[in-house]
């Protein structure tokens, strides 16, 4: 029955009205400090986490403030959400744009004219010959960590459990004048031609996203928006693609994910084959009602005793499996009040194990009486380069998660399918250039409902059996997901989801009219009107006039990138150049 409640309880007419207003959500930006220097016209990462945390929590401000800021694991990062979350009320949504702009203005009063906060998902120079951070420090080792004992520790850990350096090689993009053979020569002294050599700890660590948590009604609602935000997670990331630069050379890939993903791997040699890492796609669906055909990948290391105690506990065969697979981990974390008796009124040692597993969509339990309920947070967005990018993503992946919890819709796809995209999902301008798994019938569980689809801008995209097509699962561009498909009888779209759910929910038409402009904006971004940050900046690269065509990005181009970017949000009617710079 769960827990008992004092007082006396209110009527289901009461409670049907109250429901929106508990349904709340928030979101997470991981901003970059940045030094633009114009004496030097070079652009570095400023080391200056601590000072700004350290001031703000100082202000008397800090207290009134309606954002929080929070320490994150490299010391030019500073991670911000709002003080208290969002409601589904069109005030609420309508002061997430104001919000996140409100977070960079907060840190930037504890810095100096020329540094700014930059919402970028990964510095280009970052492991550069040169320096490329305030103080310059590269004669020491992982100095750019965070000084807090938790981001000491963690990576050290890792290491220490795997006994070995995981290494990424990302292929360089070539160009014109790339040098044949390409050598990047790694710390270890190997190089694989036509690769990057990412090994040091330095280059990935510091990657920034954009993350959005949205509180459910009940556990299966939770249950349920999980399982139909994992086939999307994938689709999210090519969408929100933002890193095309590593060590100052361009690549040929446009994300962050495999380097993150490889940097907290702590497995060993051995368990390689028979678990996923920390930081991965989820493989486990975890709603009972899941229809045949999509389930879950069995590759995941568990500890049959401690399945058997969360089956006797009345947890069900799904979740069961989920959760055993977290606490059948070896902690990479633990103080030495963890090293006592265990008090099992308390969940720290679960969130210590919960919080180190990095999935693409992550499900929270409740962790006490007077916290949030079941919450689901998507995790692969990358952080885009203006406030109103990342708004428009955060608002729509809240309304998405609405329309999927109210109208049940349904958008499993097997398993392995999700892998396939997150592979997919990593090609330079997959949005526009790839294909992705989706589903594209049966995606209605409920009661049939009229949506509109909204005609993909591309007449000539039409998926048939030759083209990835396997019934009610295909292979779909991101114009077809979030757009619709030409076909009449194909999928309509997620952006006409959502706006169907706008009407459905009652919402007034002058108050869907506010939100119009984050839908366009998700809209073009999937038609390739509106450039992914990886795209705008490969672009903006490849035409400065001091790019030679080799792949090259010198010092100049990023500084004058990072000016460009500092524009666009603090002179928004330049964001219209954005697009026009890729057109």
């Amino acid at each position: 029955m769960g827990l008992s409640v004092e007082g006396s309880s209110i009527g289901w007419t009461q409670t049907e009205k109250a429901a929106p207003n508990i349904q709340k959500w928030a979101t997470e930006i991981e901003f970059c400090l940045v030094d633009v220097n114009p004496d030097t016209q070079r652009a570095t990462l400023l080391l200056d986490q601590e000072k700004v945390i350290r001031q703000w929590e100082k202000s008397a401000a800090s207290q009134s403030d309606p954002i929080t800021l929070q320490w994150e694991c490299v010391k030019y990062v500073v991670e911000a959400t709002p003080a208290k979350p969002y409601t589904g009320k069109i005030e609420d949504l309508m002061t997430v744009e104001e919000n996140m702009k409100r977070r960079r203005q907060i840190i930037e009063n504890h810095l100096s004219s020329n540094q700014h906060t930059i919402s970028l998902s990964f510095f280009p120079r970052t492991g550069a010959d040169g320096p490329w951070t305030t103080p310059n420090g590269q004669e020491k080792k992982e100095y750019s960590l965070c000084s807090l004992p938790r981001y000491q520790t963690l990576p050290e850990n890792v290491f220490q459990r795997r006994k070995t350096h995981k290494k990424t090689n990302i292929p360089v993009f070539r160009d014109s004048q790339t040098p044949t053979p390409f050598h990047d020569v790694s710390r270890s002294g190997e190089n694989i031609e036509g690769h990057l050599c990412l090994d040091e700890l330095e280059v990935g660590i510091g990657s920034c996203s954009l993350q959005a948590t949205m509180q459910a009604p009940s556990q299966a609602d939770a249950r349920w928006l999980h399982d139909q935000l994992v086939p999307l997670a994938p689709v999210f990331l090519a969408m929100t693609a933002a890193v095309p630069i590593w060590k100052g050379y361009l690549s040929d890939t446009d994300v962050r994910w495999e380097r993150f993903g490889d940097l907290l791997d702590d497995r060993r040699p051995e368990e390689i084959e028979i678990t996923h890492p920390r930081w991965t796609w989820n493989r486990t669906y975890l709603s009972s009602e899941k229809p045949p055909g999509v389930d879950s990948c069995p590759s995941q290391m568990i500890d049959p005793a401690i399945k058997q105690r969360l089956l006797d506990g009345d947890m069900d065969e799904c979740l069961a499996t989920h959760f055993a697979s977290i606490l059948s981990r070896d902690p990479l974390i633990l103080t030495q009040a963890d090293m006592g008796k265990d008090n099992t009124s308390n969940t720290r040692l679960f969130e210590l194990l919960h919080g180190l597993t990095w999935y693409a969509v992550r499900l929270k339990p409740p962790t006490s009486d007077n916290g949030p309920g079941w919450c689901v947070e998507l995790r692969t967005m990358e952080s885009q380069l203006t406030d109103k990018a990342n708004a428009a993503f955060a608002i729509f992946t809240y309304l998405l998660s609405r329309a999927i919890v109210d109208l049940k819709l349904n958008f499993y796809i097997p398993i392995d399918r999700v892998g396939e995209s997150m592979d997919i999902a990593k090609n330079r301008d997959a949005v526009r250039q790839s294909k992705m798994w989706f589903r594209r019938h049966g995606w209605l569980s409920g009661p049939p409902h009229s949506i509109r689809p909204r005609r993909s801008m591309c007449k000539d995209n039409h998926l048939n059996g030759k083209d990835g097509s396997t019934g009610d699962v295909a292979l779909m561009t991101a114009n077809e997901i979030f757009n619709g498909e030409a076909d009449d009888h194909g999928f309509p779209g997620l952006v006409p989801i959502v706006r169907y759910y706008l009407d459905y929910s009652k919402m007034p038409p002058t108050e869907q009219a506010r939100i119009l402009p984050y839908l366009d904006l998700i809209s073009q971004r999937a038609s390739g009107e509106s450039p992914t940050p990886a795209t705008w900046m490969r672009d903006f690269v490849r035409s400065h006039k001091d790019y030679q065509q080799d792949s090259y990005v010198s010092e100049r181009i990023c500084y004058d990138m990072m000016q460009e970017i500092v524009r666009m949000n603090d002179q928004p009617e330049l964001e219209g150049l954005y697009s026009a710079r890729c057109n």
